[in-house]
């Protein structure tokens, strides 16, 4: 016969084994039990065939039309490089002709030049002051002392170093430097005493104008590209220290920190410029023709203000 101290021990044994082999509550079982049958009476249809060609298919038209966009995208990209080669080779030949007319034009200035030292061979003051007001408006090469000034844009960043869109670089990453910066230059050495003055080796005269035109800066028609070279004659002492101390050259120094550009002045012992090629003036004259008078349409009342207007 077991005493009843017996049956508890045997029973707080059993409760112990039972901890220590089913570690989850009966509750827990039950529970999840409860959530399979909800899950299994809600869920659909399980996968059929087509589902699975569905997906495949789906997959396929997304690769197809990634795919279509990239050779779109990329496409251009020899057809671009050709035009541009075509587009550089054309202005190299237009650029080799317009050198030979300006050589051919030479040669006949030269030939003009001598025949008229010829005729006015015997008249020395007329010959020199001819000489005088050729220089003074630019046809004919000058040779000094003077100052030179170099300004160019900064270097071109690679794309990965630009926002926007891959392989691109901003124009405004690029090109700093427009017209105004080359007249406010050339405007200074003007007023610092500069007598002939040349930007990249094109001869400014009195009826020289610097323009823009898109993104290319233009001097008489002819355009030009950074670096942009100004070269100056005058007294070389005199343009330097004058030009060091103005405001012009005090903003390009700023810029040279902040935008990236170059910017250097110096003295030269010998400023060679080339002649410009002779502009003929032209002036607007009065016809001489007599331009009709418009008179209103007749009416047999005379009108009110007694007159024509």
């Amino acid at each position: 016969m077991t005493s009843p101290g017996r049956r508890s021990l045997n029973t707080a044994e059993l409760l112990l084994a039972e901890l220590v082999t089913n570690t989850l509550d009966p509750g827990y079982a039950a529970a999840a039990r409860r959530r399979e049958q909800r899950g299994a009476e809600s869920s659909p249809h399980p996968p059929r065939w087509h589902d699975h060609v569905a997906i495949v298919v789906g997959c396929l038209l997304v690769g197809f039309v990634v795919v279509i966009a990239y050779v779109h995208q990329n496409r251009a990209a020899p057809d671009t490089a050709t035009v541009h080669d075509a587009l550089v080779q054309r202005v190299q030949q237009v650029q080799a002709s317009t050198d030979q007319v300006a050589a051919q034009e030479r040669a006949l200035a030269a030939n003009v030049e001598s025949l008229r030292n010829a005729a006015l061979g015997s008249d020395g003051g007329l010959s020199a002051e001819l000489q005088q007001q050729e220089l003074l408006a630019g046809t004919v090469a000058a040779k000094g002392p003077g100052l030179q000034v170099s300004l160019s844009d900064p270097v071109a960043p690679t794309p990965a170093q630009t926002a926007g869109r891959k392989g691109t670089v901003p124009v405004g990453a690029v090109q700093v430097l427009t017209d105004a910066d080359i007249r406010s230059v050339v405007n200074q050495l003007w007023s610092d005493g500069a007598e002939a003055i040349s930007v990249n080796d094109v001869r400014l005269t009195p009826t020289s104008a610097i323009r823009l035109a898109g993104e290319a800066v233009l001097v008489d028609f002819q355009p030009i590209a950074s670096p942009y070279v100004i070269r100056a004659i005058g007294n070389a002492n005199s343009l330097d220290t004058a030009f060091a101390s103005s405001s012009i050259a005090s903003r390009y120094q700023t810029l040279q920190g902040v935008s990236g550009i170059s910017f250097t002045f110096s003295e030269q012992t010998s400023v060679t410029l080339p002649g410009s090629s002779s502009v003929m003036p032209r002036y607007a004259q009065a016809s001489s023709s007599t331009t009709p008078t418009s008179t209103p349409s007749s009416s047999s009342t005379p009108s009110s203000t007694g007159g024509t207007r």
